[in-house]
């Protein structure tokens, strides 16, 4: 059995793990090359009696292959000669060339695993899951199984997601505002590791700030990608130092037309933006089918608490083309509050099914509406979670609260 000649029993196990691991760095996580099992093949003259002290030497060893006159010719699965290792040994210990799998599926080590599970997935069912050969240079290598490359393949895409997660979270607090008169704070809770939803909070000028939050519509992957086009359109305009030129109106439009332009007709993005002018004393709002926005203020000549709600009275981005779309605007007045929220917060679910609604919305945020932004967002944090319990999440939960003085 060439250089396990020279080791026995527990000796044998570190040698190979050792090799498997040394082997396993050498190649990428995305190869078939990361997941080979080094089995030293056995000859085919062998008995069944030895391959199963083989097979013990290894117990986590699902195959073996063997070797003949050219190379290896084939492998034997552990079931197969478990199977009938009583009888057999006992009568005639026949030779393990008798249950040699000559049709393994044979993949080459630099193959990329998601293509290689493809190339599996075509196979006889019978022998869907069954261990296949891999070689590299045109030699055996050692041996892969299904299960393995299963979990690589996982393990691959929660590393992918887990970057991707990383960046669409930096895009999203890369840009803040950093003109007195505004505080933000935002409650961003995906569904799953990637989302559709996409706030963005950022100076204009030096008398114009933006709130703005988003929904692509679609979840996940898909979703998130397009949230890159919101970052990359408000990037471009900034780092090209075009973007203190353009008025509320001309952002809105233009931005409607990059993603009119630049996503397939199906996709459109609901979305509000809020314009802050410090010099005018009001905001603008844009609201593009987007959920209600909820304005809360002092009225000094009442002494009163007042709100009013904000429905959506734009398209969403990326329908139909317009030109100088009208915002509401409403002045500064005292302790002015802002809430914006995606519809994940109002259709999460509780266990009995239950949506939570924008009635029990207007119940928690009334009486906490004149609270710091900070707190009123870890107040919804315990609402929120606290209504849904152990149910699942099932669409992306955005929200943007602010004060403006």
């Amino acid at each position: 059995m060439g250089d396990l000649d020279l080791v026995e029993g527990d000796e044998i196990r570190s040698f190979v793990a050792a090799k498997v691991e040394t082997l396993q760095d050498s190649f990428s996580i995305l190869n078939v090359g990361h997941i080979t099992k080094i089995v030293e093949p056995l000859n085919r003259s062998l008995r069944l009696s030895e391959a199963l002290q083989a097979f013990a030497a290894f117990p986590d060893a699902t195959s073996m292959p063997i070797d003949g006159d050219h190379g290896v010719i084939g492998i034997i699965h552990r079931r197969d000669i478990f199977r009938k290792k009583s009888a057999l040994i006992s009568m005639t210990d026949p030779p393990i060339e008798r249950f040699l799998d000559r049709s393994s599926f044979t993949i080459d080590a630099s193959e990329n695993c998601e293509k290689a599970m493809a190339l599996i997935l075509k196979r006889d069912q019978e022998k869907l899951y069954d261990d296949f050969m891999i070689y590299e240079g045109g030699k055996f290598f050692g041996i892969g199984t299904f299960a393995d490359l299963s979990r690589n393949i996982a393990r691959i895409r929660d590393i992918d997601l887990e970057r991707a997660k990383i960046m669409q979270e930096s895009l999203m607090a890369r840009n803040s505002i950093q003109r007195p008169g505004i505080v933000a704070e935002r409650y961003v809770r995906m569904a799953h590791e990637l989302g559709g939803d996409y706030l963005q909070c950022m100076d204009i000028s030096d008398n114009l700030s933006m709130l703005s939050c988003f929904d692509v519509c679609g979840k996940g992957t898909a979703a998130a990608l397009l949230t890159t086009t919101l970052s990359a359109f408000f990037s471009t305009l900034k780092t090209c130092g075009t973007l203190a030129s353009y008025s509320p109106a001309s952002i809105v439009q233009t931005l409607n037309d990059v993603i009119i332009d630049q996503t397939p007709d199906e996709i459109f993005i609901a979305g509000i933006l809020a314009f802050v002018d410090r010099k005018r004393r009001e905001v603008v709002f844009y609201n593009c089918g987007y959920s209600p926005l909820y304005l809360f203020y002092t009225d000094e000549a009442e002494g009163k608490t007042k709100g009013k709600i904000l429905n959506a009275d734009l398209m969403p981005l990326g329908i139909n083309e317009f030109s100088e779309p009208r915002g509401k605007t409403f002045p500064i007045y005292k302790n002015l509050r802002v809430f914006m929220h995606s519809d994940g917060l109002t259709d999460a679910c509780n266990e009995r099914g239950e949506r939570y609604g924008e009635d029990n919305l207007r119940k928690f945020l009334y009486p906490k509406c004149m609270k710091r932004a900070g707190d009123l967002i870890a107040d919804l944090d315990t609402e929120i979670m606290g209504f849904m319990g152990a149910a699942p999440q099932a669409d992306d939960i955005t929200v943007l609260a602010a004060e403006i003085f």
